[in-house]
């Protein structure tokens, strides 16, 4: 039994009704958290139509995706569901797409792999380029280009959150998301910390997932850069630099975070459009990393 768990932040009624009748006949129940500040239970009326698969939980203030997801896989694992489809609040699923990747799971584990999470090939919604897997070397990644006419798995270092179902005895043996990078990286995290626990994480090709993965692309010397907000901008750095403490994050993630890092505060800083004001305020995520700083930042 699959139990979708969908955050949401202020959504868009409409896309999250597209996104709802997108799930509601490809898992058995769903957990909606609500991070809107303010969110209450009378909301839920709005869920009504869906009833008997759709469970609205209100946080009433944003505690951040990671704790939002942990609130919905807790419901998964209490209602003793097998897997838990992580999502956000503007995905959509292609018909089918749950069923390719239980199968997809099951090959996997049936040929001795210890499956972390299986995903979609994501699709930016902006410029229609797929987003294949990703490999860290020293000091430099790659993204691994995959042919969506395949039906072979492709290992990955990490997953997009959204689309990522994922087995609940994994979260027994890996443990939750972690509640103090708010958001920005909490998918990587995981993914990195399953993996130095053995656990693999796979993109599934012929499963298609179209998302939004920033607010704008922009293509600057030929290349496609994602961008986001300052208050976004300001969690990636801090985050990423609070992380290159851990060990389970793996020396090659580490080593090329030592080089991303500084060249993500130039770029970010350039293309934002007030670079002072941006650079400034990426120098102290990037201290707040260094000195353990985390959770919620005070936004003005």
């Amino acid at each position: 039994m699959v139990a979708a768990v969908i955050v949401l932040y202020n959504p868009d009624m409409s896309l999250l009704d597209r996104l709802l009748r997108s799930v509601v006949g490809q898992v058995q129940s769903a957990f909606v958290v609500d991070n809107t500040p303010g969110s209450f239970v009378a909301f839920s009326s709005h869920f009504e139509k869906y009833q008997g698969i759709v469970s609205y939980v209100p946080l009433g203030e944003n505690k951040g995706i990671a704790t939002a997801q942990n609130v919905g896989i807790r419901e998964s694992l209490s209602a003793g569901h097998s897997h838990v489809l992580l999502l956000d609040q503007d995905s959509t699923l292609p018909p089918g797409m749950v069923t390719k990747l239980l199968e997809a799971e099951t090959a996997l584990i049936q040929s001795g792999e210890k499956v972390a999470a299986v995903g979609p090939l994501i699709v930016e919604v902006k410029n229609g380029k797929r987003y294949g897997a990703v490999r860290h070397g020293w000091f430099h990644t790659s993204r691994i280009s995959i042919d969506p006419s395949t039906d072979k798995p492709v290992a990955t270092d990490y997953l997009n959150a959204s689309g990522s179902l994922i087995r609940t005895e994994v979260f027994e043996q890996v443990g939750l998301m972690l509640d103090e990078l708010f958001i920005d990286a909490v998918d990587t995290e995981w993914c990195l910390r399953s993996r130095n626990k053995g656990f693999y994480s796979y993109v599934v090709p012929s499963a298609i997932m179209a998302h939004g993965l920033g607010d704008t692309v922009v293509h600057v010397l030929g290349r496609d850069i994602i961008l986001h907000n300052d208050i976004r901008n300001y969690y990636m750095v801090r985050n990423h630099t609070y992380l290159l403490r851990m060990m389970s994050m793996g020396w090659k993630w580490r080593l090329f975070n030592l080089v991303y890092i500084p060249k993500y505060i130039v770029v970010h800083s350039w293309l934002s459009g007030h670079t002072y004001k941006s650079l400034k305020l990426l120098l102290s995520a990037l201290l707040n990393g260094l000195i353990g700083n985390v959770g919620r930042i005070a936004e003005k």
